[in-house]
């Protein structure tokens, strides 16, 4: 089902994102078909899907790896990969070599880099940005910890903090709950609300949270390569589309 962007063809000056269009195929195979949303600037939308749905693949356009081969996407009224640094990314996990002994504080100043320039290492402001960050996050005490050595919850605080470092307007976040437990997951989704409301960020979530983030978001976009429904959360988790969507069993009778 196309949603095909509406108004005049120059995107709304309150548009954080804005996909018209869409299309996106890997080897010949179809990621995203006519993908069209906008996300104004200083909400929270999450895009929720099955697996393959092409939930990443949206934020790879949006971070300027990959380049549609139809349609436009614009960030800020900008194309992807210009203005990297208003864009903070949040991803399910960094992988480590075991035993590599990075700092928690090393790891959350690597959302500076971007901003030092090739070659300039960190200067004592670019420390005390990030003990910032950490101690918003409620992980100042563990700076000097190895980010290993952290529990999965902590480990997405810091992530996050290493967003927050880049100083962004908009943060997207890829499947960040993955492999947390539910208390867990209701805590990151209270701790990013909480900083999009502090800093008037726009969040963009790719997510299967569909309890959890439903309760925060402002818009729910349900995509399985192309976008099926976009609405409140409410509208969209009781809707026909999201159970054709999703392959949910029929309710299972124990019989006694």
């Amino acid at each position: 089902m196309s949603h095909p962007v509406s108004g005049s063809d120059a995107p709304g000056s309150s548009d954080a994102i804005l996909l018209d269009g869409v299309n996106l195929s890997y080897d010949g195979r179809v990621a995203l078909e006519d993908v069209s949303f906008r996300v104004p600037e200083g909400s929270f939308a999450a895009i929720i899907g099955p697996n393959g749905a092409g939930k990443s693949s949206v934020l790879r356009v949006l971070l300027g790896l990959v380049r549609p081969q139809a349609g436009r996407a614009l960030v800020f009224g900008h194309e992807p990969g210009r203005g990297a640094r208003q864009i903070g990314y949040v991803p399910q996990k960094v992988v480590i070599p075991r035993g590599f002994p990075i700092s928690v504080l090393d790891v959350t100043l690597m959302g500076r880099y971007a901003s030092l320039g090739a070659g300039r290492r960190p200067r004592h402001a670019d420390r005390e940005n990030a003990r910032t960050a950490l101690d918003r996050v409620g992980m100042a005490d563990a700076a000097g910890r190895r980010f290993q050595d952290l529990s999965g919850g902590q480990q997405q605080r810091v992530l996050i903090a290493r967003a927050l470092c880049g100083e962004p307007r908009l943060l997207l976040l890829d499947e960040p709950t993955a492999g947390l437990d539910s208390a867990a997951r209701a805590r990151f989704y209270a701790l990013v609300c909480d900083l999009q409301r502090e800093r008037g960020l726009t969040l963009l979530c790719a997510t299967h949270d569909l309890d959890v983030v439903g309760d925060h978001a402002d818009t729910l976009i349900l995509l399985n390569r192309t976008v099926q429904l976009l609405g409140p959360p409410l509208q969209v988790l009781e809707s026909g589309a999201l159970r054709r969507a999703y392959p949910f069993p029929p309710p299972h009778v124990h019989e006694t």
